[in-house]
């Protein structure tokens, strides 16, 4: 039998660092997303009976199922694995008071690989797997832990565009903070937080809005993929002025309507603007994209109530292995077809999905911050510092320049203006309002989202 343990101190009391474990979205919220790990099924409780059901696709597709075995309140739990990919394994999460404001978790693995007298050499390789996964973890959690113990009031919140990247990542960031969340769904509603809509048919279930303290609007066609088709650029439009123009539309008429309106955008806005320094002032580019935000944003502006503190959420390139960008990159380093796109000056106006996770967070209770707001990074790189960054953190080479020709040529006016055209925008209004970033550099990003830290918290 083999054993593992990590540790950490917390400052905050042992009930509310058990509580965070307790509620439901934190075994999401704590996986790493370096990780290939799809949850299928959680009981959203861990006392005794609780099971869990996830795909892990890491090198192939492997079913885990676990089950909650033992539980003491505020001290202790632990899960077993019933079936997946080692012959024993048993995780015991341990909860120590130090004072009334601290306290120490300890993670206890114990665990066994099937036929033994073979696979013994494989334990180093689980070990050093399951340190980086706790150092995440503990990372995350002290985080999380640390901010939501300055906003302690408990909001109910109204999603659209849940099941994309960023929903799906914002959602278990909020439920454990012990936030309630609803979605607008596009099929018959499976429960209660759940709610119909259909924004080409301007129908939405007006219930949902029914004591909402915020909507956040996350809605639209995805722009990173497929060919910019005369249907494909319809439909991006489309789709995000008739989601924002819908949900504008029912904030405006509503008889309580929410105190605050996060719909999303984009620094596409500013188009192609080399290496001017751009800010939440700077005027529209004339990009396809550019386009696109600003009637996104129109829509969501086009129906006004006083009473609703509204944010046009300018998101810049979103680094997380889960969606978007990064896959993309990291693909062409794994096959050995990473490289630079174009000359590499072009501007990133990048975010790491943490730090996007906590601009959020931070204009849910900040009321000084509305109007527009560039959700980027203070630091700005070219692509030429994006790719080197990753190539850094991989240790591995980018071996091509890639011409603009080539990229327009596979991946045509996409390409060309996600790719090869850029922005170089600053999240100056967080700034002015003492907002602190996680990551003020791509690499520092880059480490903790690809596991390849080796520093302890």
């Amino acid at each position: 039998m083999n054993i593992f343990e990590k540790q950490i101190r917390l400052n905050v009391s042992k009930k509310n660092a058990f509580e965070f474990h307790e509620q439901k979205g934190a075994l999401k919220r704590l996986t790493p997303p370096w990780q290939k790990i799809k949850t299928i099924f959680e009981s959203g409780h861990i006392k005794p009976g609780a099971n869990a059901k996830l795909y892990i696709y890491d090198p192939v597709k492997i079913i885990w199922k676990a089950r909650h075995l033992e539980y003491e309140k505020n001290n202790f739990f632990s899960d077993i694995q019933e079936s997946g990919p080692f012959k024993y394994w048993k995780h015991n999460h341990f909860f120590e008071e130090i004072s009334r404001e601290s306290c120490i978790m300890r993670d206890k693995i114990e665990f066994s690989l099937p036929f033994e007298k073979i696979s013994f050499p494989l334990n180093n390789f689980i070990e050093k797997k399951l340190f980086n996964t706790f150092l995440y973890r503990h990372k995350i959690l002290k985080r999380d832990l640390e901010i939501n113990s300055k906003y302690k009031v408990k909001k109910n919140i109204l999603i659209s565009g849940a099941s994309g990247v960023l929903g799906n990542i914002l959602i278990p960031r909020l439920t454990t903070a012990g936030h309630n969340v609803r979605t607008l769904v596009r099929f018959y509603p499976k429960n209660k937080n759940q709610f119909y809509w259909n924004p080409e048919k301007k129908i939405i279930d007006e219930k949902a809005f029914k004591n909402v303290d915020a909507v956040i609007n996350l809605s639209g066609e995805p722009i990173g993929t497929g060919w910019w088709t005369k249907g494909k650029k319809a439909r991006i439009i489309k789709s995000r002025v008739d989601t924002a123009g819908l949900l504008s539309e029912t904030i405006s008429k509503s008889d309580s309507p929410p105190e605050l309106f996060i719909s999303s955008s984009a620094t596409g806005y500013y188009g192609n603007t080399g290496d001017k320094d751009l800010n939440e002032k700077s005027g529209k580019g004339n990009l396809f994209i550019s386009h696109v935000c600003h009637k996104w944003e129109k829509a969501a502006l086009s129906h006004l109530n006083p009473k609703t503190r509204t944010v046009i959420l300018r998101t810049g390139v979103v680094l997380t292995p889960l969606g978007g960008a990064l896959p993309i990159i990291l693909r062409g380093f794994y096959t050995g077809t990473g490289g630079i796109p174009g000359n590499g000056r072009q501007f990133v106006s990048w975010i790491s999905s943490e730090d996007w996770l906590n601009i959020v967070y931070e204009i849910l209770f900040n009321e000084n911050i509305s109007g527009v707001v560039n959700a980027s990074s203070p630091d700005p790189v070219s692509f030429r510092e994006l790719i080197s960054s990753v190539s850094k953190v991989l240790n591995l080479p980018a071996y091509f320049k890639i011409p603009k020709s080539a990229v327009k040529l596979f991946t045509g006016a996409r390409g060309y203006e996600t790719v090869i055209c850029g922005a170089k925008a600053f999240p100056e209004k967080l700034i002015n309002n003492n907002f602190k970033f996680f990551h003020n550099y791509p690499a520092q990003g880059l480490k903790e989202m690809l596991g390849r830290e080796n520093n302890d918290i």
